[in-house]
């Protein structure tokens, strides 16, 4: 059974049902009333909770930030909770549940929740090179969101809004398959690198069943699928991780680590979780031609990786100055500016003539 937390949102425009409000303490219950009645809302009082039936939470939401109507501490106190239609309350419904300050912040959200409901989500592509002789060894998907007026909403503000709002397993479930169905859409025969969120995974069986359906679905050959762990060095559960990887690994996957470099976990990472490929973190590739401790940081990657038959992808270049220093001291592979930038079709890179 695929993994219901990721497939569907706490906010929609569309929901109506039975709107369940409650507070701390019943003083913050009667200045809840007061609201109610001066927006000539009808509700049940049952004590402890009050009920509105037939109601819609975003239209709730929308009232109580128009009308300023609570001050912080009456934010933090005061719980919300909608039932659909026909939906018994159970103590797993409570799971559901959110302050008026978390249930506000997600209304802040709402253009990143109306890509998650109308699957917005597209994918532009980096070329990834051999750092010998400049040949096309893969692309990488980046993720873009369409809003809907054509405007796009790039992957800073799509993970702050998703980290804030408790969407990162709904974005990156649907970020993943976005990838596969653009790179479907355009052709790619070659290796393609998938990111993924290592955090916004409970248990890859269920949470990684849609991905691996799509692949399969759209005849994607598991040899030349990287899934890429972004944000390496906040891994804080290596079990966990290393389960992640291992049933990428058994359904023929490659696996990569982003960000190598950045902190002094990475090193304990490699031996750890044995990766196909790591990414060097540009803040490491970035003047490396130039700075000694750069230098001496990319060459102890390159060693261990090489001990590990791991590979090396410099990502980032932006000058040939620093193309050439990392091909010279051992980077298999390499990405940046340099090359190409991102486009929603895959570009043709330019190697620069030496």
């Amino acid at each position: 059974m695929a993994c219901a937390r990721c497939q569907t949102l706490p906010l929609s425009v569309e929901t109506h049902g039975t709107l369940l409000l409650t507070g701390a303490v019943r003083e913050l219950i009667e200045i809840l009333i007061g609201f109610l009645e001066s927006e000539g809302l009808a509700f049940e009082d049952a004590g402890l909770e009050l009920r509105l039936h037939e109601a819609s939470l975003f239209e709730f939401l929308q009232r109580v930030r128009a009308a300023k109507a609570f001050n912080a501490l009456e934010r933090h106190g005061l719980s919300a909770l909608l039932l659909e239609p026909g939906e018994t309350l159970t103590f797993h419904s409570f799971t559901r549940a959110r302050t008026l300050e978390q249930w506000l912040g997600l209304l802040d959200a709402c253009g990143l929740l109306e890509i998650l409901e109308a699957k917005r989500f597209v994918s532009w592509f980096q070329p990834i090179l051999s750092a010998t002789d400049g040949a096309v060894v893969g692309y990488e998907s980046l993720l873009r969101g369409l809003r809907p007026d054509g405007r796009l909403m790039f992957p800073g503000e799509i993970f702050a809004l998703a980290n804030d709002n408790d969407l990162l397993f709904q974005v990156d479930r649907q970020a993943r398959e976005s990838a596969l169905r653009c790179a479907a859409a355009e052709g790619i025969g070659s290796q393609l690198f998938v990111n993924f969120v290592p955090t916004a995974i409970y248990d890859p069986a269920h949470c990684l069943q849609s991905t691996v359906g799509w692949a399969r679905k759209l005849g994607f050959d598991p040899g030349r699928l990287v899934f890429e762990v972004v944000e390496t060095e906040r891994v804080g559960d290596l079990d966990h991780l290393k389960h992640i990887l291992d049933f990428y690994r058994d359904a023929g996957y490659r696996v990569a680590l982003d960000d190598v470099g950045s902190g002094y976990a990475s090193l304990n990472l490699l031996a750890t979780l044995k990766p196909d490929i790591i990414k060097v973190d540009m803040e490491i590739v970035r003047g490396i031609d130039t700075d000694t401790q750069r230098q001496s940081v990319f060459r102890a990657l390159v060693g261990i990786a090489r001990d590990l038959g791991i590979q090396v992808l410099a990502e980032g270049i932006e000058t040939q100055a620093e193309l050439l220093y990392v091909a010279g001291e051992g980077a298999d592979l390499v990405q940046g500016y340099l090359f190409a930038r991102p486009a929603p079709q895959p570009p043709e890179p330019q190697w620069p003539a030496f």
